[in-house]
């Protein structure tokens, strides 16, 4: 007869949690976003950027928002989860200029490459 213990259970559930990242891995690097729009906006005296994108993976746990005031250097503003497909950027108040965004995925296996670069004036 076959006896089951707490610690069998316990390296069941191990071997079974990694062999989900290996098929997490296995798969890759999700898709990047696509068809990325912004919109400028103002709350009260406040410049806001409204950015819609599509979704183009499966596998993604999330989004990372990039932004750019010169359109060279762009860094992390903020991050989503999965299946997210917008965001308000609250830039500040009485804000004037441009500002240039993109969006990428990531998972477990790494980014994806960026979406398309859009630009919000105020």
């Amino acid at each position: 007869m076959f006896s089951f213990s707490v610690s069998s259970a316990f390296v069941l559930l191990l071997l079974l949690s990694s062999s989900s990242n290996v098929l997490q891995d296995r798969e890759g690097a999700p898709e990047k976003p696509h068809n990325l729009r912004a919109f400028s906006d103002f709350s009260g005296a406040t410049a806001v950027a409204e950015l819609e994108w599509h979704d183009g993976s499966q596998n993604e746990l999330g989004f990372e928002v990039l932004r750019s005031d010169n359109s060279e250097k762009f860094r992390v503003i903020g991050t989503v989860g999965a299946n997210t497909v917008h965001y308000n950027d609250k830039i500040g108040k009485y804000i004037t200029g441009a500002f240039a965004y993109k969006i990428r995925a990531f998972n477990q296996a790494g980014k994806s490459e960026a979406s398309n670069i859009v630009s919000v004036w105020f």
